[in-house]
């Protein structure tokens, strides 16, 4: 009886003994992940007439802040201007290698532009105008940079979480992931914009060196975009409508709501087979699009589509893996959301979602609605080290409401 309750004892001990280093092992693997994300010092570089240019991050994984305001020929002039080398050499190279993994000349894209001019505002053309001037480059190379996200196909994933998803805080969590071509070296000038326009609200519009449409962004309004590429309607895809970045930008630009971008969205003359997700953190909650030329489907979590094996419903969940129906992903990207559900955050999201599922290699964007914050990673560019993939790179944390508060007072000085 006596050697049993040693026994006991010894046991217990061995099993307490394993649980402390158990859990001193779960503390150290998510203190080394932690290190994945780090807090914005954004370092000021220097200023134009109508905007500021500055930088934040560390080691290889920075990304420039430029900050821009009045009319849209200043704003795109100042643009030019403090980013002339980055601008010339990033629109160049982009567009010569994506013209050449196509196999069509140059000129296809000035193809895309004839199309789709009648439908591009005119601040567009005029920022455009301003980013060639101040830059020195030739408009139509400028155009022609600006052109390649309509020609090409983004495969991405998305999510919105609120609710009973995110109970431990209840915030609004939203992923932005981009799978896209990391060899062209697209991620080499990472950029977030903060625009304060005279039309229109402040926004961010996350992208890279000569960019003015938007893939991923957020606006004073608590408005964030998300999108993925397609092709689930081709038949009737087009090009004579609105470039979808120019759409999603004027989302995060003029409007002061989810319903607003429902509406914006639902009446554009659209172009080619998207989804989308918009979150708004006033309300709490994101919708899908699945949209098209010719449909534009709008999604809660209570009627998500496609209902599948590997695509189930979630309550105060919307979500897509790479694309409509892609089970490979959708299947990973689901269970991760489950596994996780009623603590869904920024965190889980870096330090797991994304990993796991291996999503958003160009790049990775997580916001946080509520407080107002959001987290980016961009690919190793050519001349870097470390990780390719975005997700497996370091974050950086910006304080949005901050940001867009220091970008008005400069504007207004």
């Amino acid at each position: 009886m006596h050697s049993k309750k040693i026994s006991i004892i010894l046991l217990s001990a061995i099993m307490l003994f394993s649980f402390s280093c158990q859990k001193k092992e779960a503390e150290k693997t998510l203190n080394k992940k932690s290190e994945k994300i780090i807090k914005a010092k954004i370092e000021k570089l220097k200023d134009a007439a109508h905007g500021s240019l500055a930088i934040a991050g560390e080691g290889e994984d920075k990304t420039y802040i430029l900050t821009v305001w009045g009319t849209p020929y200043e704003m795109g002039k100042a643009y030019g201007e403090l980013l002339k080398d980055e601008i010339a050499s990033h629109l160049t190279h982009i567009t010569k290698l994506m013209v050449q993994k196509s196999g069509q000349p140059v000129e296809a894209l000035d193809a895309v532009y004839e199309q789709v001019k009648p439908f591009v505002a005119p601040y567009f053309i005029d920022e455009m105008k301003g980013i060639a001037d101040g830059s020195g480059m030739a408009f139509q190379d400028v155009v022609r940079g600006n052109m390649i996200g309509e020609a090409g196909e983004w495969h991405c994933s998305l999510f919105g979480a609120w609710g009973k998803a995110t109970a431990a805080d209840g915030h609004l969590y939203q992923l932005r992931s981009l799978d896209y071509e990391t060899e062209a070296n697209i991620q080499k000038y990472p950029l977030i914009v903060i625009y304060v326009p005279d039309h229109g609200h402040p926004f961010a519009n996350i992208t890279w060196a000569g960019v003015v449409g938007c893939i991923s962004g957020i606006s004073t309004e608590q408005l964030a975009i998300s999108e993925i590429g397609d092709d689930y309607n081709k038949e009737d895809d087009t090009l004579a409508g609105i470039p979808f970045m120019f759409l999603l930008r004027d989302v995060l630009q003029f409007d002061n709501s989810l319903d607003e971008s429902i509406e914006r969205i639902k009446s554009a003359t659209r172009t080619t087979s998207l989804l989308y997700g918009i979150g708004d953190g006033e309300l709490g909650y994101l919708r899908g699009f699945q949209a098209s030329h010719t449909i534009c489907n709008v999604f809660n979590w209570d009627n998500l589509e496609p209902l599948t094996p590997t695509h189930q419903r979630i309550e105060d969940v919307v979500y897509w893996g790479m694309s409509w129906d892609v089970p490979s992903y959708d299947g990973p990207l689901h269970d991760k959301l489950v596994e996780h559900y009623g603590h869904i955050n920024a965190e889980v999201t870096i330090n797991d979602i994304v990993t796991s599922v291996g999503t958003g290699d160009l790049q990775t964007v997580v916001y946080d609605l509520t407080a107002m914050k959001i987290w980016v990673a961009n690919a190793k560019a050519d001349d870097e080290s470390g990780p390719l993939a975005a997700y497996d790179r370091q974050f950086i944390e910006f304080d949005m409401k901050k940001v867009f508060a220091d970008a008005v007072k400069a504007a207004n000085k």
